[in-house]
C-alpha cells in the first residue's frame, strides 16, 4: 500500500494545444444573440431552446420593462471580441458603454484581460475535444477590478468571483461545463471613472473528462496506475526524486503544500525545484515584481536551510486538500503540472515501485525512462 502522500490526481492531462476558432458570423446563432447554441440549453439562464414563443398581449407594464430590459443586457456588442481562440484582450471603452461582448474560446489554457471594463462580457468556453466535458478553474490576478464574474447557470448567474466576497483572490474558482461548454458573465462595475485605467484580468485552465463521465473531486486523490504513470513521467511539467520534509494544510487555499527534498531532478518547465546553493531569480522568466521576487528570496531562504548540509534541490507541490496527504518515509518519484502557475502533483510513487515499473516498461514507454 502507498502512504496518502502518494495520492495523485486525475491523468486526463491536456496537450495545450491551441486551437484557434474563428468568431461566428453576425447573421445568426450564437454571435447574432449572444445566446448559448441550441444545443446547449441549459448554460444560459435565459436560454430559449429553439421553442417557438408568444407573447401575451395582457402582459403588465412592470413584465413588459423587465422584457425590455432582459433585451437590453442579452444583446451584444456589433463586434466580435478580439479573441484568437485561446486568449481575449479588449478594451470596454470600444463597447462604448452599451451592449454585452461575446468571446468565444476552445483551447485548453489561456487569458483574459479586459481593459476599462464597461457593460459586459460574456465568455464562452468550448471544450478542446469533442463529445467530452471539462472541469475549469479560473485565477484572478493580483491586480484584478472594475468587474465581477458570474458563472451562468440554467436559470439564474451564480457569483464566481468578487473582490469583496470574503475569498482569497488568489484561490481557484471552478466549475464544470455541460454538453461541453461553459459561459461566464463578466459584469463590470458601475460608476467607473473614464481616467482610471482598471484592469479585469484572469487566466483559466481547462482539463477534459473522460467521455460520459461526472467530475469527481477525489479522483484528484486516487493513486495513478501504471500506464498513467508511464505517460506523465514522459508529459509532466517537472518529474524529481526526494523525500517529503513538509505537510502544511492551508483550509483558506483548499490545497495542502508539500515540501520536498529533491536528490535528482529529471525535468522541469518552471523553476519549482531549486537548488539549495542558487538563485531563484536565475532560473525566473520574464519580469517579477520587487515584492515578487522579496517573497521568493525568503521561501529560497527557508528552503535552503533545509538542505544545507546534504545539498540537492527543494521545492513545494501542492494538491487538493480534500486529499488529506501527509508525510510519508522514503523516496518517492514526484510528477506533476503546473496550473494557473501553480504546481499541482498527480503521482508520486515510492522509487522502489517506480525503478520494478520502469525496467519493465522501457520499450513500451513513450520516452527514456530513467531511474
Amino acid at each position: 500500500m502507498r502512504p496518502r502522500a502518494t495520492v495523485s490526481g486525475d491523468m486526463a492531462l491536456l496537450t495545450g494545444e491551441r486551437v484557434p476558432q474563428q468568431c461566428p458570423s453576425d447573421g445568426g446563432g450564437a454571435a447574432g444573440g449572444g445566446m448559448v447554441p441550441a444545443h446547449h440549453p441549459a448554460l444560459h439562464p435565459t436560454s430559449i431552446r429553439g421553442r417557438k414563443t408568444s407573447v401575451r398581449w395582457s402582459l403588465s407594464l412592470t413584465k413588459l420593462w423587465l422584457f425590455f430590459l432582459w433585451v437590453l443586457i442579452a444583446t451584444p456588442a456589433k463586434t466580435c471580441a478580439d479573441s484568437n481562440g485561446c486568449d481575449f484582450y479588449g478594451s470596454g471603452l470600444e463597447q462604448d458603454g452599451r451592449g454585452v461582448q461575446p468571446v468565444y474560446l476552445s483551447c485548453s489554457s489561456g487569458r483574459v484581460e479586459w481593459q476599462y471594463p464597461r457593460a459586459g462580457l460574456r465568455v464562452i468556453f468550448k471544450s478542446p475535444h469533442k463529445d467530452r466535458d471539462f472541469h475549469a478553474c479560473i485565477k484572478g490576478d493580483a491586480k484584478f477590478e472594475g468587474a465581477r464574474i458570474y458563472l451562468e447557470g440554467h436559470r439564474s448567474l451564480l457569483p464566481l468571483f468578487a473582490l469583496d466576497d470574503g475569498r482569497p483572490r488568489e484561490l481557484f474558482r471552478c466549475f464544470t461545463s455541460y454538453k461541453g461548454q461553459a459561459a461566464l458573465y463578466v459584469e463590470a462595475e458601475p460608476g467607473a471613472d473614464d481616467l482610471k485605467k482598471q484592469v479585469a484580468a484572469f487566466d483559466y485552465d481547462l482539463q477534459s473528462l473522460s467521455k460520459g463521465a461526472i467530475y469527481d473531486p477525489l479522483e484528484e486523490c486516487r493513486p495513478c496506475s501504471e500506464d498513467e504513470l508511464l505517460h506523465l513521467y514522459c508529459a509532466a511539467d517537472f518529474v524529481a526524486k526526494g523525500t517529503i520534509v513538509g505537510v502544511t494544510d492551508d483550509p483558506h487555499l483548499s490545497r495542502t503544500t508539500i515540501t520536498i527534498r529533491a536528490t535528482k531532478l529529471f525535468q522541469q518547465t518552471s523553476p519549482v525545484f531549486r537548488h539549495s546553493r542558487g538563485h531563484g531569480r536565475k532560473h525566473a522568466r520574464g519580469k517579477t515584481s520587487p515584492a515578487k521576487e522579496e517573497e521568493e528570496e525568503e521561501d529560497l531562504g527557508f528552503l535552503s536551510n533545509l538542505v544545507l548540509e546534504e545539498g540537492g534541490y527543494v521545492g513545494r507541490v501542492e494538491v487538493p486538500l480534500q486529499c488529506g496527504a501527509r508525510a510519508g518515509e522514503g523516496e518517492f518519484l514526484v510528477m506533476g503540472v503546473m496550473r494557473l502557475g501553480q504546481p499541482i502533483l498527480r503521482c508520486a510513487p515510492r522509487h522502489e515501485e517506480w525503478l520494478t515499473l520502469a525496467r519493465g516498461a522501457q520499450a513500451r514507454a513513450q520516452c527514456v525512462l530513467e531511474t
